[in-house]
């Protein structure tokens, strides 16, 4: 392939590219639930430091390990100056600099700018939804990217400089999202296995790598790693946070891939025309470190859909390298008129003012959803508030943080790996809120041994608590909607 070859005229290069721009600007317009416990733990570390226990919800003996607690800072800084402005502002930045870098690294890896384009997009497009949200995640895909970016740019030139940032972006990930710091090491395992000195017939080598380069930088980032304020206990959180069989149960990202979902049966599709691709392909040759890469990140989506995010931004681009040779054939023009130039943009614009006014009413209608859901709330607060007596809340996992927000200290938030006792050396909060859940709890042991006098229910999501409060003569229902249910305990 020449240089000339799969050339795209800059206009429309540049037009494809902002797609994804584009859009998440009439998208951004909800916070996520996450953000409601985020902006309270960056409130305490900035008047009070680094906390030890607990400090957001009832459990005040609690041990935690704030893992995001740079992420936590950041949102706490961007909402109290900017509100939502400064919070969507730092979400967008981090948004255009995953397609900046999957678009980067796309292109080193296939030199073939039309794959680069229309992949990258496509990428972009499908990690949007699921994954560009207020939560520390957003962060640690900018920072994997650019680590994956440097990792490819030193094994395309052999060039060392490009190896010296990984360990200072190791030292962000430890601070800005501590659980997701062992991925740095995962995704460089291809290219180490790929530098070590063995042969397999058909494996494409070229361009070499040192290996011993780069076992050198992942031990300065392991090493880095330690400079965070939790030391080793952030390094292995990881080890103590995932695998528990009730949290990959009932928390909707740690399940594994459903085809029952839209996302699922895209990812199928892909799946399908990547595996036909290679059928009809007449290449045997293959990299094998875009091959470990690939099949890696399929089977960590595959385990659980959080996963996929990895296999979108480094699963996806590395099948590109099968696609490098590809390339469109020539119409026997060099250039086109500048009628069909004029009509190509035309209805280039007019397709994209379409689908931003399919997103933006896509998104209002986000908005009004969880503007409603949080009016309800706001309005048991308010009942509360006239309460004459300390309010020991209960409030479910989706609600919790944002009562923590409003300054009370429910029962459980969403930070689910901290109400494990392999972390909190307390006790398993998380998997009693479950069997509450499933009604292999008493209702009422569970209500006593707290001594709760204010409730918060969802009908829907835990119908077993609401029909036996309902029903219980201690307690009295006095706010009521779909979502949202406020028992109170009778005073005796």
């Amino acid at each position: 392939m020449t240089d000339t070859q799969n050339k795209l005229p800059i206009w429309l290069k540049y037009s494809l590219l902002l797609v994804p721009v584009v859009i998440a600007f009439f998208r951004l317009r909800v916070l996520d639930n996450d953000f409601y416990f985020l902006y309270p733990t960056g409130e305490y570390i900035i008047k009070s430091g680094f906390p030890h226990t607990d400090m957001l919800s009832m459990h005040s003996g609690m041990k935690i390990v704030v893992q995001q607690w740079l992420s936590s800072v950041v949102f706490y800084f961007a909402y109290s100056k900017l509100g939502k402005f400064g919070v969507f502002s730092i979400l967008y930045i981090c948004y255009w600099g995953i397609c900046a870098l999957t678009y980067r690294l796309i292109s080193e890896i296939t030199k073939n700018e039309l794959v680069s384009v229309v992949l990258s997009v496509l990428c972009n497009l499908l990690i949007f939804d699921a994954f560009i949200v207020t939560r520390p995640h957003i962060f640690s895909l900018v920072i994997l990217l650019g680590a994956v970016c440097l990792l490819e740019k030193y094994v395309q030139t052999g060039k060392r400089p490009f190896l010296f940032p990984i360990p200072v972006l190791s030292l962000a990930l430890i601070n800005f999202h501590a659980s997701m710091w062992a991925m740095l090491f995962i995704l460089m395992l291809p290219y180490i296995v790929s530098a070590m000195p063995f042969h397999i017939k058909a494996v494409e080598h070229e361009p070499c790598c040192s290996l011993l380069d780069l076992l050198f930088v992942a031990a300065v980032s392991i090493v880095m790693g330690f400079l965070n304020p939790y030391g080793i206990e952030n390094m292995l959180y990881l080890t103590t946070s995932f695998g528990n069989e009730t949290i990959n149960k009932y928390i909707v990202e740690m399940k594994p891939m459903s085809l029952d979902t839209v996302f699922g049966k895209t990812f199928l599709i892909i799946l399908a025309v990547a595996g036909t691709y290679l059928l009809l392909s007449k290449r045997k040759a293959f990299s094998l470190r875009f091959y470990l890469m690939f099949i890696g990140t399929l089977l960590l989506s595959l385990m659980h859909i959080k996963g996929s995010s990895y296999f979108l931004l480094f699963g996806l681009p590395s099948f590109s390298f099968m696609l490098k040779d590809f390339e469109l054939k020539k119409t026997g023009k060099e250039k086109l008129s500048k009628r069909t130039t004029a009509l190509l943009v035309a209805f280039a614009s007019l397709f994209l003012a379409f689908v931003c006014y399919r997103f933006f009413f896509a998104s209002r209608k986000s908005c009004q959803f969880s503007d409603n859901y949080y009016k309800q709330l706001d309005s048991a607060i308010e009942i509360m508030e006239k309460s004459s007596e300390p309010v020991i809340l209960y409030a479910n996992f989706n609600d919790g943080q944002y009562f923590e927000f409003k300054g009370y200290h429910p029962y459980i938030d969403g930070r689910a790996e901290l109400f494990l006792a392999a972390n909190n050396n307390e006790f398993d909060y998380f998997d009693e809120y479950y069997d509450l859940f499933r009604a292999k709890l008493y209702y009422r042991d569970f209500v006593d041994k707290y001594q709760f006098n204010y409730l918060v229910v969802n009908k829907e999501y835990n119908r077993y608590l609401y029909i036996s409060l309902l029903n219980d003569p201690d307690f009295e229902l006095v706010y009521e909607t779909e979502q949202t249910n406020l028992f109170v305990r009778k005073s005796v």
